[in-house]
């Protein structure tokens, strides 16, 4: 039972700001879950529960890492994309299922149907998987098409990470460091991103900032980064952010 990519985005959103943060999973999950985490509310999921019913009160979700692979989990993200009403954060596993499911499945339309703000988080494998071979000196223009195909933000990783918007805006960083490429940072990433819109920011901005503080807290870090040094070094990145009133002393 994997459960490690859940905690780290859960805790990456906690430490961003986010006053409240809970973890849903199956019996089993629960168990090991109870057995590491302290801060964050673990509610266990029964069989007969949507997971957007268990969200419904929730600013923010993000859905996919530590998910799993079964039509059981298709089936569940597609009720998250059609029925939970807020920000939805779709990151690894949940990418995988859109991508299985095709332009002509249920998911995909799904995602474009959404109203609410909606952002992806690929890595260059997955937006392959997602939108087809690209040429890699056009990543931010197919980041961009996609975008606007799926109507949500897509964040298209890598050593140079591009964001996009349905509406045509379109930045990039290069900021990222080569000991991003570590097993889980980009489970924190999307633990930062839902961390920023459940406290109600933008989704275009929320995920510039995410990228921006990311990569910050990477660089702080440096040789031998694993993801759990992001969360850590979060803090003293969020402090030089701060007004000076609310600065650590």
């Amino acid at each position: 039972m994997q459960t490690g990519a859940a905690r780290l985005a859960a805790a990456a959103g906690h430490r961003m700001g986010a006053g409240w943060v809970s973890l849903i999973a199956g019996p089993e999950a629960t168990q090991i879950l109870a057995c590491h985490e302290t801060e964050r509310l673990i509610i266990e999921r029964l069989s007969d529960q949507s997971l957007s019913s268990l969200c419904a009160g929730f600013d923010a979700a993000v859905l996919g890492p530590a998910f799993g692979l079964t039509h059981a989990h298709a089936a569940d993200v597609l009720d998250m994309v059609q029925n939970f009403t807020k920000a939805l954060v779709l990151d690894a596993d949940a990418l995988a299922l859109i991508a299985q499911s095709g332009r002509e499945g249920g998911l995909w339309p799904a995602v474009q149907a959404r109203s609410a703000p909606t952002i992806l988080t690929p890595h260059s494998g997955e937006f392959t998987r997602l939108a087809g071979e690209f040429d890699p000196e056009k990543k931010g223009e197919a980041t961009l098409a996609l975008a606007r195909d799926l109507g949500a933000i897509v964040i298209h990783k890598g050593g140079e990470t591009w964001v996009a918007a349905p509406d045509g805006r379109l930045t990039a960083s290069d900021l990222a460091t080569p000991f991003c490429a570590s097993a889980g940072t980009g489970d924190v990433l999307a633990g930062l991103i839902g961390g920023l819109l459940a406290q109600s920011m933008p989704a275009f901005e929320a995920a510039c900032a995410a990228v921006w503080i990311h990569a910050t807290a990477a660089n702080r870090v440096g040789p031998g980064l694993i993801a759990s040094d992001l969360i850590a070094a979060l803090p003293a990145v969020l402090n030089g952010l701060a007004p000076e009133g609310l600065k650590a002393r």
